[in-house]
């Protein structure tokens, strides 16, 4: 992980995440609702960190936040113990999840699991995410998966190229990201500092 953005969603106070599609509306006169989706569902994170950490616990982050700034890609992961057990943990029934195998397509809305499957159960429930391989984006789970079926709706397009691999559930997961908004930092009673605004991270998709 790229400690500096892993400090600042380990400490969170709050985190807002965003990974709707872009929708363009129009209204007519007799109130008639077009919409089209225009795709675009990248993972976004808004994340405010707590005021009042001392100066000296906070440095070598800050040091290193600066240092990685608005344009160096960083890896994170929503796996500390304040998250994973309810924000992205696993609620399926596959007993090792790190056996789960499957195969997709570029630009399908599912995936097709090949090995690891529950015996019973569930495979996966609505809201589970899913990375495509070690290195691959990361979907969530749109409506739950029965033991019996090994289709998997996920909430975008598939953006990896075509292939197959072990997938990564749940806070195994791991997300490129870009800071695209970096607030300031300010020291008050000596040795505390606060920040003046949420730092905003767009998941990277060159690579």
């Amino acid at each position: 992980m790229t400690t500096a953005f892993q400090y600042i969603f380990d400490t969170a106070e709050s985190i807002s995440i965003d990974r709707r599609a872009v929708v363009a509306q129009t209204v007519t006169r007799n109130n008639l609702v077009r919409a089209v989706s225009r795709g675009g569902q990248v993972w976004r994170f808004d994340v405010r960190l707590p005021d009042g950490i001392s100066w000296q616990t906070l440095r070598p982050y800050i040091e290193a936040i600066d240092y990685a700034d608005r344009y160096t890609v960083g890896t994170v992961q929503i796996n500390n113990a304040g998250y994973n057990a309810w924000l992205t943990a696993y609620l399926g029934n596959c007993a090792n999840t790190s056996a789960v195998t499957a195969t997709w397509t570029a630009g399908a809305s599912t995936i097709t699991l090949t090995g690891g499957q529950a015996a019973s159960g569930f495979n996966f429930r609505a809201g589970d995410i899913i990375q495509l391989g070690s290195t691959g984006k990361v979907y969530s789970v749109v409506s739950d998966v029965a033991y019996s079926s090994n289709t998997v709706t996920v909430n975008r397009p598939i953006l990896d190229a075509s292939g197959s691999g072990t997938l990564r559930i749940g806070p195994a997961v791991t997300w490129s990201v870009i800071c695209t908004e970096l607030p300031r930092w300010t020291i008050f009673s000596r040795d505390q500092v606060s920040w003046s605004g949420n730092f905003s991270f767009v998941e990277d998709l060159t690579s």
